[in-house]
């Protein structure tokens, strides 16, 4: 398995954002047509796509356009000549930031930026191009996403589209932490409509077919989950309605001001004022940093490695550095070279401080690799690891 397929398994969450690009394509938004047919659809997408009833498929289209734009004019409208776009998937955002002359920062998985770097480079002009740059980066992680910012002046709009509902509870609040320090040190604010992200679209369906909304949206939650091999909205921004999402961020440090998504929706030719009326109930969520967090001391973070070694049958594999998207790969890819060689496994995680849902992923696939699951193991198990196997279930799968 070469290094793409290696992301594509332990990131799945990345199909998704091909669909939002194929439904702005046939919007006929004109950055996206540049760019689909050096992206497009994989097979699998392709015929997912053909189950799709004709009215269904042009509420979806609907839904995405108005999600695009509102998301294009927050970032838009903000006084920060910086724009980071969390995710960008492979959206044409960088190229609405660019031509109004904002500094643009597409941060995302490897896999996509893979993709998504060279197409842009392709078809942005030269102006574009000298305001744009794509990155790989980990969102959960700091130090990825300061690394990728360089030596940017002035303050940052960090939008997030499409992400939260991805998260569980320990990746939300590293999230929290990690915006915090960027806005601690540069300014400016994090600004996301992801609370509806769903909701748009159910909306979209009651409002336009007359459907009924709450069984379209847990229809789209099961979908969307399942392509990208998560539980969708189980964190604390879903699980509590707004008020307990607004106390959840104001106790990560952030004030916040919570405003219809209309305030933020440009005249689009499809969205007539029924529809407008119906997302009044939408929120889009400005924060910006309130007080001083106890930061991580980035000195003491050691770099990713793996050492292993199979001794009659039995892999033993010493972990060191974070595991998350950027490294999951590598421990993966470890494992699987030395795994035809393995009947039991054995891991030693006193050097690995985290652990992200990508991680989660490599271990249940070592784990299903051994035909007798006592035959694997870890071992020195750090307390916040520990927290995050708990929250998310793994204990009960690992052990």
């Amino acid at each position: 398995m070469d290094n793409k397929e290696l992301q594509k398994t332990v990131n799945p969450v990345y199909l998704t954002a091909k669909g939002t690009l194929g439904f702005l394509y046939r919007a006929k938004d004109p950055d996206a047509v540049a760019l689909w047919p050096l992206i497009g659809l994989e097979t699998n997408l392709q015929e997912r796509a053909k189950l799709i009833p004709p009215s269904i498929s042009n509420c979806y289209r609907i839904a995405q356009q108005a999600r695009y734009e509102i998301n294009n004019t927050a970032a838009l409208r903000s006084s920060a000549p910086n724009i980071v776009d969390l995710p960008s998937g492979y959206s044409p955002r960088g190229f609405r930031v660019s031509s109004a002359g904002k500094r643009y920062f597409g941060f995302d998985l490897p896999v996509v930026i893979d993709d998504m770097a060279p197409a842009a480079e392709k078809v942005m002009t030269p102006q574009q191009r000298s305001l744009s740059s794509y990155h790989a980066v980990d969102a959960t992680n700091y130090q990825s996403m300061k690394e990728a910012l360089g030596d940017v002046k002035g303050e940052l709009c960090i939008v997030t589209e499409g992400l939260l509902g991805y998260f569980n509870e320990s990746e939300l609040v590293s999230l929290c932490q990690a915006i915090h320090r960027l806005l601690s040190e540069y300014g400016g604010t994090w600004m996301t409509a992801d609370l509806s992200i769903l909701r748009i679209y159910a909306l979209t369906f009651g409002t336009l077919f007359k459907g009924e909304e709450l069984s379209f949206m847990n229809s789209m939650k099961e979908k969307g989950g399942g392509l990208a091999d998560v539980k969708m909205n189980q964190n604390s921004l879903f699980l509590n309605g707004e008020e307990g999402a607004l106390r959840f961020l104001e106790e990560q440090g952030f004030t916040v001001v919570s405003e219809p998504v209309t305030l933020y929706l440009p005249d689009l030719s499809d969205v007539n004022d029924e529809l407008r009326n119906a997302y009044r109930q939408m929120s889009m969520l400005t924060m910006r940093v309130a007080s001083p967090k106890t930061e991580t001391n980035l000195a003491t973070e050691l770099p990713f490695a793996v050492d292993s070694s199979v001794t009659e049958g039995k892999l033993v594999m010493k972990v060191q550095g974070r595991v998350d998207t950027l490294t999951a790969t590598q421990l993966l890819k470890v494992f699987q070279e030395a795994s035809p060689q393995a009947n039991s496994i054995e891991l030693d995680v006193e050097k690995m401080p985290y652990i992200s849902s990508a991680g989660l992923r490599v271990l249940l696939i070592m784990r299903k690799s051994v035909k007798d699951k006592s035959g694997f193991k870890m071992f020195h198990i750090q307390p916040v690891v520990g927290k995050i196997l708990k929250m998310t279930g793994f204990d009960m799968l690992l052990f």
